[in-house]
């Protein structure tokens, strides 16, 4: 049951850190979104998809932007969370 919830958390609390940041303060459109949230799952198909809908390079920009701060917060909240919920 643990394993599934660190899972669960290691997946969506990056999503939620960057798209909220990302319209809440800095106002980015819904493609440059997208390709974000394809970069915070490290999805390349949702890439694929955000760019076959969009005209410009909005979610390719949006995916190489976000790509490496996903892998590491994955990897920090990881380490937190096992450290705090599995001692």
């Amino acid at each position: 049951m643990w394993y599934v919830l660190t899972g669960f958390l290691i997946t969506i609390i990056p999503i939620f850190i960057i798209g909220t940041i990302a319209r809440k303060k800095y106002n980015f459109n819904y493609y440059t979104i997208m390709g974000m949230i394809a970069g915070t799952y490290t999805d390349p198909p949702a890439l694929a998809y955000a760019s076959s809908i969009c005209p410009g390079e909005a979610p390719a920009i949006g995916y190489s932007t976000v790509y490496p701060l996903s892998m590491f917060l994955r990897i920090f909240f990881a380490q937190i969370i096992v450290l705090f919920c599995c001692s």
